[in-house]
């Protein structure tokens, strides 16, 4: 009986032995690999929503997007972007781009691949305005692009060279070249 104690104990001391051996090379393995942000960004957000407050505490416009990457400058590029602007305008505006970018050292919005623009007017009308790339201007209110601009809306066509957007007025202006096409 003793001799089959002793093996017991030995064969407990070995399993312990083994177990404290086991844990302790867990710890020691390899340390995982870092995290690498996407195009060498310093940081990343992927679905991230954006609001902006006016100064009186109202929504001024909320801003969702896909992905946005920031760096080291400052700068910032973002992909397909939504923005819901309500800063100073009788209703709204809507804008979409595939891609954006924020240059560093400003707060101001160049969206590209593709603009679209939904406004409804107070006679009920929905205006799309479309233009391959738009600079988005917030601390003034001003949506700007130098850009080929379409604006359609029921019974009339608008196209120009150029447009200056002014939300707090609620004004499209196309700059050159303006063609009117009425639609009964």
């Amino acid at each position: 009986m003793r001799r089959i104690g002793a093996i017991l104990a030995i064969a407990c001391l070995v399993l312990i032995g083994l177990g404290v051996w086991i844990g302790s090379n867990r710890h020691t393995a390899a340390e995982p690999e870092p995290v690498r942000t996407p195009d060498n960004s310093d940081y990343y957000m992927q679905g991230a929503t954006v609001y902006q407050m006016s100064p009186r505490g109202q929504l001024a416009y909320r801003m969702q997007v896909a992905q946005t990457l920031h760096f080291a400058d400052g700068s910032a590029r973002l992909s397909d972007i939504d923005v819901h602007y309500l800063e100073g305008t009788q209703t709204y505006w809507n804008l979409h781009a595939d891609k954006g970018r924020v240059p560093a050292g400003q707060r101001d919005l160049y969206l590209y691949g593709g603009v679209i623009i939904h406004h409804p007017r107070k006679n009920g009308n929905m205006v799309k305005v479309t233009t391959p790339h738009a600079w988005v201007h917030p601390k003034a209110n001003r949506i700007k692009s130098d850009a080929h601009v379409t604006a359609i809306e029921p019974g009339r066509k608008i196209t120009g060279d150029g447009m200056r957007i002014n939300l707090d007025t609620n004004k499209l202006n196309l700059l050159d070249n303006v063609h009117v096409t009425y639609t009964p």
